[in-house]
């Protein structure tokens, strides 16, 4: 693949180069992780998916999945879920005048893309943009809570092929004053089968005109510059391809600069990886937990 270069992506006051994005992961994307990935490549980490109602109650362990990192003070992102526009702005008004994270966060980004059944069934997640006045009214709550904070929307295709929702669920993010939308290229009801659809992307990339990420499908850092030129996105958002290759996000960053150069590490670097992890993991949790 060609080396290539990518704009910085602007989030409010909030730069992000390059435009690397690493997607909220439940037990995973926990201070340790988005440390190990920090340490391999700028850009942005996200922290697990926050539930709105368990921050409002300011339930402990939610309190504690909150907490930055020091390298975290001046880019610490927060992804919420939330189904009530209320609950929604009540947290987001935690987070940013409250502080309770500990930091006021540079970054609020609202999960409509979860596709697990347990949270469809009820209405959330990507199931949630069909209910267009809903989404509406959760985005407009989040937006106008954050104030100078920026908000982004993370959705999917639709929950099914008869049920497509991303280009209102981009116009109604937009129309709200988000600052961008990410998009993965698949529905609900496909949870991570089959192969993304990249031309929804290019196609939500024409129909609005804040910033498209794209998600879904991105292995490598080749996966990445394809996914820009074929779509035209501002940015790649990275879930699944970083698990167990914290490194991806060196090889992105060093795509996105223009250099032609791919790095794999050797088993020996990839030992001393595995051991990195393990120690921050205790350093959080203890040895017996965190390992």
């Amino acid at each position: 693949m060609t080396a290539t270069t990518l704009p910085a992506l602007k989030l409010g006051a909030l730069a992000v180069d390059p435009a690397v994005v690493l997607a909220p992961m439940a037990g995973i994307t926990n201070p340790a992780f988005r440390t190990l990935c920090r340490e391999f490549g700028a850009g942005l980490y996200v922290c697990e998916m926050i539930t709105t109602r368990a921050l409002v109650e300011r339930n402990e362990k939610t309190l504690r999945m909150i907490r930055a990192t020091a390298d975290e003070k001046d880019a610490f992102s927060v992804q919420l879920y939330g189904v009530d526009p209320a609950t929604v702005g009540r947290a987001v008004e935690m987070l940013v005048d409250e502080g309770v994270a500990g930091t006021r966060p540079a970054h609020i980004d609202l999960n409509f893309g979860c596709p697990v059944p347990k949270v469809t069934r009820k209405g959330g997640g990507s199931a949630l943009p069909w209910r267009r006045v809903l989404l509406r009214d959760i985005v407009r709550s989040a937006v106008r809570a954050a104030k100078d904070v920026p908000v982004t929307v993370k959705t999917r295709i639709g929950i099914d092929a008869d049920h497509v929702t991303y280009l209102d669920a981009g116009r109604t993010a937009q129309d709200e004053g988000a600052a961008a939308i990410t998009l993965h290229g698949r529905t609900a009801d496909q949870l991570y089968s089959g192969t993304a659809d990249w031309s929804r992307i290019a196609r939500l990339v024409e129909a609005v005109d804040i910033p498209v990420l794209g998600n879904g499908d991105i292995w490598e850092a080749d996966d990445a510059l394809r996914m820009v030129a074929e779509t035209g996105c501002a940015g790649v958002v990275i879930g699944r391809g970083c698990l167990g290759r914290p490194w991806l996000f060196g090889d992105l960053a060093a795509a996105f600069a223009g250099a032609p150069r791919r790095a794999l590490p050797t088993l020996r670097e990839v030992a001393a990886v595995m051991h990195r992890h393990a120690t921050l993991l205790a350093a959080e949790h203890g040895e017996r937990h965190g390992c």
